[in-house]
């Protein structure tokens, strides 16, 4: 009988082979970084023993994102119903949306997971307008939005990223990696692009809404009119509500979500 340490399984034969594997067994987005890391790391492992190992480890950041390329385009040529995605600056699998209805009649689904009209529209106008205080976001919208903030924070969309300067210094608003992650984006500025007519609000700007006004020699104008003035409210980004229905989409049945990742449970080990 073989001794268990004897027996050695062979090795990968591409680069393309372990950057798929990692995909399928990583529990969130890889970036090309910690692919490169975990290379490394094996290699450094290894001692030098497998020529093949030392290969890999030596692998450029180019190399990499070419064998990411050539396995989203060999999935995209099998259609598989599984798509290589660029999320928040990593790479994972999902399913396409196309076969979203299938697969929620096999998990028990009746319908997929959808965040209220206010919801989304508090959620739009964090999203084009941070850093962003409370304030702000009743001011464009008109009501009070205590409640829906706390239920964005729960679902890991909108989280607290800093304070203002001004007085009161109250917490400042804005969104999460699981945003980018739950609306299959690859960072805010895509945002751009879901509508032409709606840019972010470049965030020099925000923070320049919230930082304390220097002391001016103009009797003129008392502390509580400068105060006025910097903290005038935020004007509703222009369609708005237009966002909020691409947000909105982001969660309608015959979209990407939910997207499911394929890995196993346990992150494949």
């Amino acid at each position: 009988m073989a001794n268990v340490d004897e027996v050695r399984l062979p090795l990968a034969s591409s680069l393309q082979q372990v950057v798929g594997a990692l995909l399928f067994g990583a529990d969130h987005p890889l970036t090309v970084e910690e692919i490169r890391a975990c290379l490394k790391s094996v290699a450094e492992a290894d001692g030098g023993a497998s020529e093949t190992v030392r290969l890999f480890a030596e692998a450029s950041p180019r190399e990499i994102a070419d064998a990411l390329e050539n396995i989203a385009k060999e999935l995209s040529r099998l259609e598989l119903g599984v798509e290589v995605a660029a999320i928040n600056g990593g790479y994972r699998y999902q399913t396409q949306p196309s076969c979203g209805r299938w697969l929620r009649n096999l998990l028990k689904l009746d319908r997929p997971n959808r965040l209220s009209r206010p919801a989304l529209e508090t959620l739009a106008i964090v999203a084009y307008r941070q850093p962003i205080s409370k304030s702000e976001i009743e001011s464009v919208r008109g009501v009070v939005v205590d409640h829906i903030l706390k239920a964005l924070m729960e679902l890991h969309l909108v989280r607290i990223v800093g304070r203002s300067e001004l007085p009161g210094r109250p917490f400042l608003y804005g969104t999460t990696a699981t945003f980018l992650d739950h609306f299959g984006l690859k960072s805010l500025n895509e945002l751009n692009e879901l509508d032409p007519t709606l840019q972010r609000t470049r965030l020099a700007e925000r923070k320049a809404v919230h930082r304390k006004e220097k002391k001016r020699d103009t009797p003129e104008q008392g502390p509580g009119e400068l105060f006025e003035a910097a903290a005038a409210p935020v004007p509703a980004p222009a369609g708005a509500d237009g966002v909020a229905e691409i947000l909105g989409e982001g969660l309608s049945a015959e979209s990407a979500e939910p997207l499911f990742e394929t890995r196993p449970e346990g992150g494949g080990e």
